[in-house]
């Protein structure tokens, strides 16, 4: 979304506000773009006083286009759309579910939002058709990755030293330590790696409730050539390090879309092993930029590591390709276009999405 806002400020006849639901800003950088930030934060999770609030800005501006960039702002977006006629663009859909069911709050309200909706949009075809999304309201825009992001970053042999790491190969992870991430397959692989080989150093980055569960275990396993770092700012640095990026998703609980993550893992150059399921295979080539591997399966995950550290060509080979798929396809600019592409339609009336994705 910051990206996608940074794009527009450049682009000529876009008024552009944010409103947000917390006062609890991730993305500092936000506030550096130049546009009004409204502040409504929400007592509970529905907290109706907020549509009131959205009613009087609304009445203010008369927005040609509102934007809700998740399900919980769909939902208090649709009624605002509706009143004040303005085109509503619904953009909840982030993942790609192997099973839908009433339990998924995510479903639940995009059957609520729907109806209200112009365009239900999503960074993935498998997230459109995971949500069974009627093909005449469904598009797909897929993220986009700023190169600027990669640009002067610091040594790799600074970068290993600072962290302690001595072998001639990382392979790494990056992901939440949730249930959403098979992290369980990432470190039984690499145990597997480490009890025969000490050339690999094992790394996972990112926080979460999980964390130090997972902690906990590797503490009792003792294996010093896998190391979870925690949450990091500049992960781009570390990603450099990297021989082989992996994602591992579990299955069970999620389904990917386009998982910036891997974007950044191409950018960088790095081959990438990733579970074969949802948007993974909308990015990740099987055995041209990367490998594709079942859920769960360490052994197979083992065997794709070694092919790829025991043969350079292999991944320097996989990591070309992948770096020019991102540009090709998933550059920040792409992105922007697209999204403005559909905001001039959408502003000049024209609701039929009969353009390319």
């Amino acid at each position: 979304m910051v990206e996608l806002l940074r794009g527009f400020n450049k682009i000529d006849g876009f008024s552009n506000e944010l409103v947000v639901l917390s006062d609890d800003i991730h993305y500092e950088e936000v506030r550096s773009l130049g546009i009004k930030i409204h502040i409504f934060k929400r007592s509970q999770k529905w907290d109706f006083r907020i549509i009131e609030k959205l009613c009087g800005l609304a009445r203010q501006y008369r927005p040609n286009i509102i934007y809700s960039w998740e399900s919980m702002c769909s939902v208090y977006a649709s009624p605002i759309a509706l009143i004040f006629r303005s085109a509503l663009i619904n953009g909840m859909i982030q993942n790609a579910p192997l099973f839908l069911n009433w339990k998924d709050y995510t479903y639940r309200r995009l059957l609520l939002t729907a109806p209200f909706s112009t365009v239900i949009l999503a960074n993935s075809l498998a997230g459109l058709r995971a949500y069974r999304v009627d093909g005449k309201k469904g598009l797909c825009i897929r993220n986009g990755f700023d190169f600027d992001r990669i640009n002067n970053l610091p040594d790799v042999d600074d970068v290993k030293r600072s962290l302690d790491i001595r072998t001639k190969h990382v392979v790494g992870m990056v992901g939440r330590f949730h249930r959403e991430r098979d992290y369980s397959t990432f470190f039984k692989a690499a145990k597997l790696l480490c009890d025969e080989r000490k050339d690999i150093t094992f790394v996972a980055l990112g926080e979460g409730p999980d964390l130090e569960s997972f902690r906990g275990r590797l503490k009792c396993d003792d294996q010093a050539n896998i190391r979870i770092l925690g949450a990091r700012k500049r992960v781009e640095e570390i990603i450099k390090t990297f021989s082989v990026g992996v994602l591992l998703t579990d299955t069970r609980y999620h389904g990917e879309g386009i998982a910036n993550v891997v974007m950044e893992y191409m950018a960088l150059e790095k081959p990438v092993i990733a579970t074969d399921a949802g948007g993974n295979r909308e990015i990740v080539k099987d055995g041209e930029n990367g490998f594709l591997i079942p859920f769960g399966d360490e052994k197979a995950l083992a065997l794709r590591i070694r092919e790829i550290v025991d043969r350079p060509d292999i991944g320097s080979g996989f990591g070309r390709a992948g770096r020019a798929l991102v540009e090709q396809k998933f550059g920040i600019e792409q992105m922007v276009q697209k999204h403005a592409e559909l905001f001039r339609r959408l502003a000049n009336g024209n609701r039929a999405l009969s353009f390319e994705v």
